[in-house]
């Protein structure tokens, strides 16, 4: 018998694991595969759809000629990123942030393996919930047990918290020890209100960071580094990650 990854060589069994892309079905081929044949059961079926769908490219793009429509504009949207870089020597290498997503998502495997109660707690005290974030650490028994949109909304309101942060500050050690706790527990895929919120949430520790001093300790700039690689590269909103 032959496996699926011997008929697609960009299948990986760990790959998004805890995501959308995560492998719901075991599917085997026969020695004797023959992708002309009709499918006859579901399995058959199963097993064509994988065999077609080595013949595609993961991500297909189109080069177009943009020249043919200058004189055609009527509208023009400026894409880019409006915040002023970081000094380079605070900005991580491309090594260190893949480091940190490894970490990050092993981390998270084995904390999801450990959550044995539903997901049921919609609302906490929001009034307190920031200073609770300057005060004391995240508690698995309570963290683990909020549901997604009480989350984003923890991040929504350390967002706009953010805004406060004065320049050549940082945020500190339990609020990020809170964050850190909220962005493993968040389940993918997001919606598209909540990856909004969670671009957002990047964008004011690209903020942060920009108004650091090219001399300013770790302590004060690794912790956004980490939260814009989490951001960036495993919740996929490249365009904000350090490149």
């Amino acid at each position: 018998m032959l496996k699926v990854s011997d008929y697609d060589d960009s299948f990986d069994e760990e790959d998004d694991d805890s995501g959308i892309l995560k492998q719901a079905l075991h599917v085997e081929f026969p020695d004797d595969f023959n992708p002309d044949k009709v499918p006859q059961t579901g399995e058959e079926y199963l097993q064509h759809v994988i065999y077609e769908r080595k013949k595609y490219k993961q991500w297909v793009t189109v080069d177009i000629d943009r020249s043919k429509f200058k004189n055609q504009q009527t509208l023009k949207v400026e894409v880019g990123n409006s915040i002023k870089k970081a000094p380079s020597m605070l900005i991580p290498t491309r090594e260190w942030q893949m480091a940190k997503v490894e970490d990050f998502t092993n981390f998270r495997k084995f904390i999801h393996f450990k959550i044995t109660k539903e997901l049921t707690v919609n609302s906490f005290n929001e009034e307190s919930f920031i200073e609770k974030t300057q005060t004391e650490y995240p508690v698995f028994s309570e963290v683990t047990v909020y549901t997604q949109a009480a989350k984003m909304r923890m991040l929504y309101l350390i967002s706009r918290h953010l805004e406060t942060v004065p320049v050549g500050a940082s945020i500190g050690e339990k609020m990020g020890a809170w964050i850190y706790a909220i962005l493993t527990l968040l389940e993918k895929p997001l919606s598209p209100d909540f990856c909004y919120s969670l671009r957002e949430f990047a964008k004011k520790c690209l903020v942060i960071r920009s108004n650091l001093d090219e001399e300013a300790s770790e302590e004060l700039y690794n912790p956004l580094n980490l939260f814009i690689c989490i951001v960036g590269r495993f919740y996929n909103q490249l365009d904000l990650a350090d490149s």
